[in-house]
């Protein structure tokens, strides 16, 4: 428990310090606010501004979290079908790598023009964004299983839904999990995308506006929320995957560690 407290309170710690550092480099280098604001500059105007800022957070959330719950759903799908197949997995993989080489700020506006001004269009660009890593990771694990664990279901007559489910998918866990960790990072980046592409409303939106003011510590407030969001929504994955691949944390480590 002790070494637990230990290793949580280092990430804690080293933040504290970074943000010392960079409290102490503005105030003593006497950087303007507009240039970059201090730590506590941008606290003040996120408690300052926060009653305005909760509507816009709950709408980046919103697309956050739908946009990567269907691109999770959708890189699964895809995982399985070439794990399954390895005519469709020559098929489908140069088309998936092919989607990631193109700028998602690029083609945002087209989904503005093709789906409207409303929430769709951010979530079409977090889909786009978070279905790659969990295909990826995902299809991996599938495809990695051991042989012969297969054979040895196949021998005792087990359909291919029962190896799936008692072989195939506990195996690929730890590699799907691994993939929605980063999936979700990339889900606030895409709701952000999809906003700046247009919108009125969002933490996107809001960082627009107050660079288009020359609001620099309102820009950083929405940037830290943003921050919080991602650490938030990342912690809850990777809880939710130690729940359950319990295995997983069986392992052989350093008792000085």
């Amino acid at each position: 428990m002790a070494r637990g407290i230990v290793r949580s309170a280092l990430p804690a710690a080293f933040t504290v310090a970074c943000l010392l550092v960079w409290q102490v480099a503005v105030v003593a280098l006497h950087v303007k606010t507009y240039v970059l604001p201090a730590p506590t500059v941008i606290v003040s105007r996120l408690l300052r501004s926060w009653p305005a800022l909760q509507p816009h957070v709950a709408v980046t959330f919103g697309e956050t979290v739908i946009g990567f719950v269907l691109g999770a759903l959708v890189g699964l799908l895809l995982a399985v079908v070439i794990a399954y197949s390895r005519v469709l997995e020559r098929m489908l993989y140069p088309l998936i790598v092919g989607s990631q080489a193109v700028p998602k700020i690029a083609v945002a506006p087209l989904f503005i023009l093709w789906f409207g001004f409303g929430i769709s269009p951010k979530i079409v660009v977090v889909v786009l964004l978070v279905f790659f890593p969990v295909v990826v990771t995902a299809a991996e694990g599938l495809m990695s299983v051991d042989r012969n664990l297969v054979d040895l279901l196949r021998s005792v007559n087990a359909n291919p839904l029962q190896v799936f489910w008692k072989v195939r998918l506990p195996h690929a866990l730890p590699q799907v999990m691994a993939g929605l960790k980063i999936g979700v990072a990339l889900a606030v980046v895409g709701a952000v995308i999809g906003e700046w592409a247009g919108a009125d409303h969002g933490l996107g939106y809001m960082i627009l506006f107050a660079q288009s003011q020359l609001d620099t510590p309102l820009s950083f407030a929405c940037i830290a929320v943003l921050v919080v969001m991602s650490v938030v929504l990342f912690v809850v994955v990777d809880t939710i995957g130690r729940l359950i691949t319990p295995w997983q944390r069986i392992r052989v480590t350093d008792p000085g560690l």
